[in-house]
C-alpha cells in the first residue's frame, strides 16, 4: 500500500479541534421540578456550567474522530499495488548508452568480481516486474542506443521478453536519446490504453522534456543514484622529435569526482612499457601530463589506474605520423640500379657505404637519427650489424638482403620457376638472373618465391611479426638490373615489405563510419581486437562491410571501445596493408556523476487519468520525472479513495441514529 498525498495530514487538525470542543461542552443533569421554579432552574444551570470538565466516554465523541480520521486518510489519496488484474500496452525503453556500463553502487563496499553495472541492475529489475504485471499486458521492448531499436512488438509472452532483456548490451556510440523518444510517442499515439516506462540512469545529454507524449502517462525508473565515481583520460597524442629516433607525447586527465584523486599513468610502446608518472587532480578540474624522450613506436598506449566505476575511458592510444614515402636504409658499397629503383618506388633513400675503406668504423657503424621504415643490405653484411643496437633495429624492422657471404652452388639447369606472390606480380621470367646462388637453408618462417634449376633463388616471409626478403644472388653478379621487370620487381618488394605495418587512422566514436584506403585486389577484410577494453571485453573478429562482392572503402567502426586493426586479404590468402584505429565510447557517456542534463520527458495534464494506469503508469502528478528504481513499476496503483468516502459515509450515519435517540451520549 502507499499514499500520493502526504499533505493531507493537515486536515487531521481537525482531531484535537473535535476533542477540545467537547471539554468546553455544557454539562446537564435531568431533574424534576415543578413549573413554577422553570426560570430558577435556568439561572442555575447558568451558573453550574464549568468548562474544562472531564472528558466523557461518549459514543458520539468516537464516531465522530472516526469520520474526521477517515477523512484525512481519504485526502492522503491511498492506493494499494495490485497484480495479475493489468491490461493494456506499456512500451518499454531500456537505456543502453555507454553510461549505463558503468558500475552500479549502493553505498556498500564491492569487490570488482561482484561489481555489478547499471545495465544488469535493470534488468534483474525489469525482468521482476514483467513477472508482477497484468496477465493481459503487451509490452513492447525498445532499445535506446545509436539508434532506436524495437525488439518486440506487443509482446505478451513472458519468457521471450525476459530472453530479450537478457541480451541487451551497452551501445558505446552517440545515443540517440531524442530519437527514441520520439519513436515510443509515434507508437503510443492515438492508443489509449498505452503507457510508457522508461529505464534509465537519468544521465542524458540531449533535452527531452519538449517531447509531448498528449495523454499518455509516463513512468520513469533511474537507476544511476549510487556513489560512482570516474576519471578519464580526454586526450592523448604523440609526435616525432626531429632528427632524433624519439617522440613526445601528451595527455589530458580529467576528474568527474567532486574531490580530488591520486592516479597513475602507465605509457606502453608496442606493448612495452615506456614511463609511469603519478599525478593528483583536483576535484572537477583537468591536469596536462607531458612524456618526453619516448622510443619511437608504431602504437602507443597509455592506462589510469587505479580502475574506477567506469572502465571505457580509463585507457587511450596514439599512432606516430607516418608519410606516404617509406624511409629506406640502404647498406650497399654503391648500386646505382638498386638506388634508382628504389626512388623510383616512392621510398626516400639514405645510403650507408659498405665499401672497405668508405670512412672511419666509428662513422660507419654509426646509427641513423631517424628509424627507417625498413632495411636493405646490397651484398655481404657489415660487422657491426652484429652489435646489440643494429641487432634491435633489426630485429624491428622489415629486411631485404641481397648476396652475402657464404658458399656459393653453380646451376645445373637453366630452368626457372616462379611462384605467385605479391613480390613477384606481373613478372615473368625465363632464364636465370644468375649464374651462382648461395649455399643457404631457407629458415623455417620462409617460403619460396624463385627456383632456378631446381635451387631456391629467392624466398619471403614474416619473422617476430617483421616481413623479411632475401635474394641469394648478388645483384652485382647478376643481370637483373638491365631487364625491364627490375623496377617492378622493387616497387612489388617495397609495397609488400611496408604491408606489414599497419598506419594509424587516428580516433573515431564507435559505431562511426571511417574512411580507409582498400586496394582494389582485396578479397576480404576484418576488423580484429588488438588491445585494451575490447580484447579485455572478449569482443570477437568482426567481417568488413562489402557491396556487390567488393570490400567497401567506407566502413563502420566496432561498437566496443578499444585498439582495433583493419587487416585485408588477397585472394591466395596473402596480406595486404592494414590500419590501427582507436575506437573510443562516446566522450559525453563518462561524466557519470552528472553533468548532463537531468531527464524529464514533456506530458499533459491528462497523465494522472489516463485509462493506461493499469498498465503500470504513473500516476503521480509529477509524472515524467525521474524516479528511483523501488517497487515493481508494471503492476497497476488501485485507490482506496472511495473506499474510505464510503467507510466515513458509514460512520455518518450511525452517528445520526446516535444523535436521533434525544440524549447526550
Amino acid at each position: 500500500m502507499g499514499i500520493l498525498d502526504w499533505s493531507g495530514l493537515w486536515f487531521g487538525l481537525t482531531l484535537p479541534a473535535i476533542v477540545l470542543m467537547y471539554l468546553f461542552k455544557r454539562k446537564y443533569i435531568d431533574t424534576v421540578v415543578p413549573s413554577h421554579l422553570l426560570w430558577d432552574r435556568v439561572l442555575r444551570n447558568i451558573e453550574a456550567n464549568r468548562p474544562w470538565q472531564k472528558l466523557q466516554n461518549r459514543l458520539l465523541l468516537w464516531l465522530q474522530l472516526l469520520v474526521a480520521a477517515l477523512l484525512v486518510f481519504a485526502l492522503m489519496e491511498p492506493f494499494v499495488w495490485t497484480s495479475g488484474s493489468g491490461s493494456g500496452h506499456t512500451v518499454i525503453i531500456v537505456d543502453t548508452s555507454a553510461s549505463m556500463s558503468a558500475a552500479w553502487n549502493d553505498g556498500e563496499a564491492k569487490t570488482k568480481e561482484r561489481a555489478t553495472s547499471r545495465l544488469d541492475k535493470v534488468k534483474e529489475q525489469l525482468k521482476a516486474n514483467i513477472d508482477a504485471a497484468g496477465s493481459q499486458t503487451e509490452f513492447t521492448l525498445v532499445r535506446l542506443g545509436s539508434e532506436p531499436d524495437v525488439l518486440l512488438s506487443r509482446e505478451g509472452n513472458r519468457s521471450l521478453l525476459k530472453q530479450a532483456v537478457d541480451e541487451l548490451v551497452p551501445d558505446y556510440g552517440k545515443a540517440a536519446y531524442r530519437e527514441t523518444l520520439s519513436l515510443a510517442e509515434a507508437l503510443t499515439r492515438d492508443d489509449p490504453a498505452a503507457g510508457v516506462l522508461v529505464y534509465t540512469d537519468d544521465r542524458w545529454t540531449e533535452r527531452t522534456d519538449d517531447i509531448a507524449f498528449g495523454g499518455v502517462p509516463i513512468q520513469i525508473v533511474s537507476v544511476g543514484e549510487g556513489t560512482e565515481a570516474n576519471a578519464s583520460i580526454e586526450q592523448f597524442g604523440v609526435k616525432p622529435i626531429s632528427n632524433q629516433i624519439k617522440a613526445a607525447g601528451i595527455a589530458t586527465v580529467r576528474n568527474y569526482r567532486e574531490t580530488s584523486i591520486s592516479a597513475n599513468l602507465d605509457l606502453y610502446g608496442d606493448g612495452k612499457l615506456l614511463a609511469s608518472k603519478k599525478i593528483t587532480v583536483e576535484g572537477g578540474k583537468s591536469a596536462q601530463v607531458s612524456f618526453e624522450e619516448l622510443a619511437r613506436d608504431e602504437v602507443y598506449r597509455l592506462q589510469l589506474s587505479p580502475e574506477d566505476d567506469y572502465a571505457p575511458d580509463n585507457e587511450a592510444f596514439a599512432f606516430l605520423e607516418r608519410g606516404s614515402q617509406p624511409d629506406v636504409l640502404l647498406l650497399s658499397p654503391g648500386n646505382m640500379f638498386l638506388e634508382k629503383a628504389l626512388q623510383l618506388s616512392g621510398a626516400r633513400v639514405t645510403r650507408m657505404n659498405t665499401a672497405s675503406g668508405g670512412g672511419k668504423e666509428s662513422e660507419q657503424s654509426a646509427l641513423p637519427e631517424d628509424k627507417p621504415d625498413m632495411i636493405v643490405i646490397d651484398g655481404a653484411a657489415p660487422d657491426y650489424l652484429n652489435s646489440e643496437p643494429w641487432t634491435e633495429m633489426l630485429q624491428d624492422t622489415p629486411l631485404w638482403t641481397w648476396g652475402g657471404k657464404g658458399k656459393k652452388l653453380p646451376l645445373t639447369n637453366g630452368e626457372v620457376k616462379t611462384v605467385s606472390h605479391p613480390v613477384t606480380r606481373y613478372l615473368s621470367f625465363t632464364t636465370p638472373m644468375a649464374g651462382e646462388l648461395l649455399d643457404r637453408e631457407m629458415p623455417a618462417w620462409g617460403s619460396p618465391l624463385l627456383e632456378f634449376g631446381g635451387q631456391i633463388a629467392a624466398y619471403a616471409g614474416t619473422e617476430a611479426g617483421q616481413r623479411r626478403l632475401s635474394f641469394l644472388f648478388a645483384l652485382e653478379d647478376s643481370d637483373l638490373p638491365l631487364r625491364p621487370e627490375f623496377p617492378i620487381l622493387v616497387g612489388n618488394a617495397v609495397k609488400w615489405l611496408q604491408s606489414g605495418k599497419a598506419s594509424g587512422l587516428g580516433r573515431v566514436t564507435a559505431g562511426t563510419e571511417v574512411d580507409i584506403p582498400v586496394p582494389t585486389e582485396a578479397e576480404e577484410a576484418f576488423w580484429i581486437p588488438v588491445d585494451g577494453y575490447a580484447l579485455q571485453s572478449g569482443a570477437g573478429k568482426i567481417a568488413a562491410e562489402r557491396n556487390a562482392g567488393s570490400v567497401l572503402s567506407r566502413q563502420t567502426s566496432p561498437g566496443i571501445p578499444g585498439l582495433w586493426r583493419f587487416e585485408m586479404k588477397e585472394a591466395d590468402g596473402e596480406n595486404l596493408s592494414s590500419y590501427n584505429l582507436e575506437v573510443a565510447a562516446d566522450p559525453a557517456e563518462s561524466g557519470i556523476l552528472g553533468g548532463g542534463k537531468t531527464l524529464s520527458i514533456g506530458s499533459s495534464d491528462q497523465n494522472s487519468s489516463s485509462p493506461a494506469a493499469s498498465a503500470g503508469s504513473d500516476t503521480r502528478k509529477d509524472a515524467g520525472k525521474a524516479k528511483p528504481l523501488g517497487a515493481s513499476p508494471l503492476q497497476s496503483q488501485r485507490s482506496l479513495v472511495s473506499l474510505v468516502v464510503l467507510l466515513a459515509l458509514l460512520v455518518i450515519l450511525a452517528e445520526w441514529g446516535v444523535y436521533q435517540r434525544g440524549r447526550s451520549i
